[in-house]
């Protein structure tokens, strides 16, 4: 199934980034709901991610043992 494990809001309150057991990041804008982009790459389900303060970073934690930074404005991998 396609559960949320996590949500988290950015520190503007602009955006929200969801964790979910089907392998990827979304991240949603908060008074629209639209979904602005998806972070694919882990291969096991994301069991929590968060927006760094400076709203220009993501990170994410998977069950495939690693944690990602991601580019919020790209969808880029930064770091494994």
């Amino acid at each position: 199934e396609n559960w949320v494990n996590s949500c988290a809001f950015s520190s503007d309150d602009k955006l929200i980034v969801t964790a979910c057991n089907d392998e990827i990041v979304r991240i949603w804008h908060t008074q629209s709901g639209e979904l602005k982009r998806t972070l694919q790459g882990h291969t096991r389900r994301i069991i929590d991610s968060r927006i760094f303060d400076d709203g220009n970073r993501i990170i994410s934690a998977s069950l495939d043992r690693t944690a990602r930074i991601w580019d919020a404005h790209t969808g880029k991998i930064m770091s494994e």
